[in-house]
This record gives structure tokens, sequence and C-alpha cells, in this order.
């Protein structure tokens, strides 16, 4: 049972990390009418297609073709089921929205129904990934590990002031969820909608149907590559504004894009396990091949690299000041995550046909060197600037944090000269940790890194606030200053009376 006083912080803990005022729910509310808006769009494209097969649905993904029945159309498809709940929410989302035009009501209610209606208009696009993870338990268990370990790696990989884990994992569950179950809707529309309009005049062109195909595959990359980016990009903003970190830059977007990218990895890596475990009859290649290639050598490509340079771009538009320039920032970063997408799908093939002329498809050197590389042949580049970028930021946050950490001692107490050099070095800092738990055990480790980590946000906010002014900062020095003098130790209980005839020691 939770009792009040844990219940009071864990409501103080969602104040300090998450911002909860008017501008940043109205945002939020944008970007999920802007994907609902985006959904309706496909929707209405596809009821608008021309019809090619006789005694075709109004949608294209009630179409019955032979053999969606099984398992392989459950996977690939959108279940009438989830449509039906996508529409349900919107409709919800759209009366609860008029109800709050029309009641206006107070602060407190008004906060529950935007977030209420936040949810009603995402989450369905959720039973998408869900359902994909849940068609296949076991390759979901087997990337798991991979996953995790890369999380670990963004959350250690930041400097003075690292982001809330809390932040993290949302940024996680957006990718799995709504980039990839909103992607997936849309691409199953789309699908229909380019088929409808690039056969219309090839109805009775068996040879212009088989040309046009490709055209209609190449038309549904682009799309699924730019509804993507548009998606992440939505969810680096969405999560810079809502949650309270003392930096914003180019490694901050650069973690957060990372982290979307690699929800949407992980349901990517599902579904493509489960599929070319059920069409290795026909095409040779296997589930086995794909964990090794997505969930092995590739875990730090393809969408968390590109992710994680839309993210850092995203950064450092918020860092702009010219209104301008983070426009283009913005626009280049998209542009650049779309054409990677792109790339990876188009060339990474037409190298790999190429090479498979002259060597032995799925032997041990195809397998283990050459498809590999020419899947990643392509994403190479964008995990370079995204290596760079982390390590240029990391050296900036560096200085910025002696710079901030000097300040901040020189104005008062709240970080000393002692304590100054620990929070500097990293490499120091972590073995007094080490140090502190071998004497103090892991309550004095808990301590220890509870007041360090209030003393870095004190100095990130130092340093995006030279003027050293702020109730943020002055609520920091505020919890820096609980955590120094912290509550009064607990008195040790009395030792139990010796019982009779027992000596006592």
């Amino acid at each position: 049972m939770t009792t009040p006083v844990a219940a009071d912080g864990v409501r103080a803990a969602i104040r300090d990390t998450v911002r909860d005022d008017v501008a940043a729910r109205a945002r939020a509310l944008l970007v999920a009418r802007l994907a609902i808006a985006l959904y309706l769009v496909e929707l209405l494209l596809n009821l608008l297609r021309p019809h090619v097969l006789p005694n075709e649905p109004a949608l294209s993904i009630f179409q019955k073709l032979p053999g969606s029945e099984g398992s392989l159309g459950r996977l690939l498809g959108t279940p009438r089921a989830v449509f039906w709940t996508l529409l349900a929410g919107i409709v919800i989302g759209a009366a609860l929205q008029a109800y709050v035009l029309v009641t206006r009501p107070d602060e407190r209610r008004a906060r529950a129904l935007t977030w209420a209606i936040i949810g009603v208009l995402l989450l369905p696009f959720g039973l998408i990934p869900l359902a994909v993870v849940g068609a296949a338990p076991g390759a979901a268990l087997a990337c798991v590990p991979g996953t995790a370990f890369v999380l670990w790696l963004l959350h250690h990989a930041q400097r003075l002031s690292r982001i809330p884990l809390a932040m993290l994992l949302v940024a996680f569950g957006w990718g799995a969820l709504i980039v990839f179950g909103l992607g997936r809707a849309s691409s199953n529309l789309a699908f229909g909608t380019i088929n409808g309009f690039a056969l219309k005049g090839h109805k009775s062109d068996l040879a212009g149907q088989i040309h046009t195909q490709y055209r209609i595959i190449d038309g549904l990359l682009v799309h699924l590559g730019l509804v993507n980016a548009l998606l992440v990009a939505a969810g680096v903003v969405l999560l810079l504004t809502l949650f309270r970190h003392r930096v914003t830059d180019a490694v901050t977007g650069l973690v957060v894009g990372a982290a979307i990218g690699l929800g949407y990895n992980l349901v990517e890596s599902v579904l493509f396990i489960r599929l070319f475990g059920m069409l290795s009859a026909f095409n040779g290649a296997t589930g086995g091949f794909e964990y090794w290639i997505r969930q092995s050598i590739g875990l730090l490509g393809g969408q968390v690299a590109f992710g994680a340079v839309l993210g850092a771009g995203i950064g450092l538009a918020a860092q702009a000041r010219d209104r301008r320039q983070r426009r283009r920032t913005a626009a280049a970063a998209i542009v650049a995550a779309v054409g990677g997408a792109i790339a990876t799908e188009t060339l990474a093939a037409w190298l790999s046909h190429l090479a498979h002329d002259h060597i032995t498809v799925g032997g041990p050197l195809d397998t283990l060197i050459i498809s590999p590389f020419f899947w990643l042949l392509p994403q190479a580049p964008f995990m370079l600037v995204a290596a760079l970028i982390l390590v240029h930021g990391t050296r900036v946050r560096g200085a910025a944090a002696r710079a901030a950490v000097s300040a901040e001692t020189a104005s008062g107490p709240a970080v000393t000269r002692q304590e100054a050099p620990f929070l500097i070095d990293p490499a120091l800092r972590f073995w007094t940790l080490i140090g502190t738990w071998r004497l103090h055990g892991w309550n004095g480790l808990r301590t220890l890194r509870r007041l360090q980590t209030a003393q870095l946000d004190l100095a990130a906010w130092r340093w995006q606030h030279p003027d050293s002014t702020g109730e943020e900062g002055n609520a920091l020095r505020a919890k820096v200053m609980r955590l120094k003098t912290g509550p009064a130790p607990r008195p040790m209980p009395p030792a139990p009376a010796p019982r009779p005839g027992q000596a006592a020691s």
C-alpha cells in the first residue's frame, strides 16, 4: 500500500521532471492533432483512389487477397479491430475537445482532459506494434538484451546533465508505439493509394503492371521514410518541451532521437525476424540472419543512427536564435534522415544484387561479411556523423562544466571548492562513488549520487543562464542544500535485554 509520504514524493518527482504548464500541454496537443491530420489525409486519399480490381472495397486495407487471412497477412496488414479502434479514438478525442471548448473547465480538470485527449488520439496506434510483438514473443525477448544495452549506453553517454531516465524511456516508447504504429497504419493506406493511381492506365496491360510495381515500391519507400522522419522529429520536439532538462543542445537531441529510433528498431526487428522466418523457403533469408544483421552487427545503425542525426539537428535548431536558421537546420536534419532510410533500402539492395552474381548466396562469407557490409555501407556516414557530434558535444559540455562549476563555487555554498574537482572529472566522480559504497554501503552511495546529480543540474542550469538569477536556479540551489543537510539520522534501537541465565556480552 502506498503511503501518503511516498505518494507526495512521487508527485514531487514528476513535477521536477515533467513540465505540465499550459504552453507544454498546448504543444503536446498540437503534435497529437497533426498526427491525426496526417492519418486522416492518408485515409481520404485512399478513399479517393482509382479502383483497379473488380469489387474493390472503399478502403484498400479491407481488400481480401489470397492468403491474406493467414499469419502473414495479419502480420503485415492493419486488423479491422485496430482500424475501428483508431476511428473510435479520433471520434472520442474530437468529442472531448468540443466539451472543453464549450464548458471551459478549471485548470485541474483542463489538465486531466488534455492528457485524456492526447491518449485517446495516439495510443490506439500502439495496438499495431503490440500485435507484431505479441505474434512473435520469442523474437521480442531475444531482442531485449541488445536493446537494453544500447539504452544503457545512451543514458551514460552524456556529461554535465543527463536527461531524466523517464524521458529516455518515454522516447523509446514513442518510437516503438507511435512512430511504428502510425507509420505502419499510414503506409498500409498509402500502398493502396499509390497502387490505385499508378495502375490506373494499366488495368489490362500485364507487362505495364509488372513494370509499374517497381515505381510503387519506390514510392512506398519514400513515403515511409518521410512519415517516420516527421514522427521522430515530432517526438523529439515534444519531449524537449515536456521534460525539464537543464541542457538543450545537440547531445540532448541526439540521445532522444536515438532512443526513439531504438524503440522503432525493436519492433521492426521482431517483424522482419518473423517475416523472413516464414518466407525463408522462398527467398533464402532466415530469421536468424535478420537477428544477426539488425540486433547484432547493425544495432547502432538503421533507425538508431538516423534518429540520432535527426535529433541532433533538432537540438541544434532549438539553440538557434534566428527563426529561419532553426527551420533550415530542422529541415536539413529531416531530409538527411529520409535520405538515409531510402538509401539503406535501395542502395544496399542494388549493391547486394551486383555482388551476388559473383559469390554464393547464403554462404558463410555472404552471411557474415558481404551482406552486412552492403547493408551498413549507406548508414556508415550517419553513424560517423552521430559519433562526431557526440564527441564534440561532450567536449563542449566538459568545458562548460568547468566554467559553470567554478562560477557556482564562487557564488555560494551549494558547490564548495573541495567538491568542484569531483564534479568536473567523471572518472574521479565514479571512483568516489565506488569508495563511498565500500565505506557506507548502498545508502551512502545513493545519497552521494543524488547530491552530485543535483549539483550537476545546478551547474547545467548555470551554463544556460549565466546571470545565475531565476526562480528555477534558486529552487535547484535549495534542493542541493537540502540534500547536503539531509534528514536527521534515526536513533539506533536499544539492545534487547539478556535472557535469564544468559551472560550479557
